[in-house]
């Protein structure tokens, strides 16, 4: 039996090189894990969720489609247990579009006179990952004020899932809009319409 070797993720998980998305040439794209970006009540109004609560990440990494998919149940999961009717709205950011690509190595014996080693090793597509950069926010979660703790402890628990180092970040703005709290409130009390 030919066995052959893939590598943990610790060996994607550093950004090298430029990005290799979809494109003419390479038309065999991986399938994403991740099919849900927006979960909770998605269609609420700006009014109704003023806290925001971002998880941002502190180093430049590739954060793989499989551990997005495993952030979302995570999250999910928690928020739905700790906040009742769904009084919440998630919004993964970052988008899988990097394919990483293996060069298949046999590990058996006499494997060195079957294969070519590191010969044209440019490897074939595996996976799929999202290229997060610096000081980035993967996540956001929009809620209302007394479910703050709940959506934080739900965050520190996603944490570990996440290689690198992230922090935990409440938003000065209010819910996902541009607009700072207070000047939200002055608009609302002008009786302005806010497109975003």
């Amino acid at each position: 039996v030919i066995k052959k070797y893939i590598g943990p993720f610790k060996c994607y998980r550093f950004i090298k090189n430029k990005p290799y998305p979809k494109s003419k040439y390479c038309k065999k794209c991986p399938v994403s894990k991740i099919k849900m970006f927006d979960i909770g009540d998605k269609r609420a109004k700006k009014n109704i969720y003023p806290c925001c609560i971002n998880l941002v990440n502190l180093q430049p990494i590739n954060i793989s489609s499989e551990c997005l998919e495993s952030v979302r149940i995570v999250m999910n999961r928690n928020l739905t247990k700790s906040i009742k009717n769904k009084k919440f709205h998630l919004k993964i950011k970052m988008h899988p579009l990097h394919i990483l690509r293996n060069n298949k190595m046999l590990s058996r014996a006499g494997a060195d006179r079957v294969q070519t080693g590191m010969r044209n090793s440019f490897g074939k597509p595996e996976s799929i990952c999202a290229r997060v950069k610096k000081n980035k926010s993967i996540l956001s979660v929009r809620c209302r004020y007394k479910d703050e703790d709940n959506v934080i402890n739900a965050l520190k628990q996603a944490c570990y899932k996440v290689s690198g180092f992230q922090i935990i970040q409440i938003s000065k703005n209010w819910g996902f809009t541009k607009f700072k709290s207070q000047q939200f409130i002055e608009y609302i009390k002008k009786g302005k319409k806010l497109k975003n």
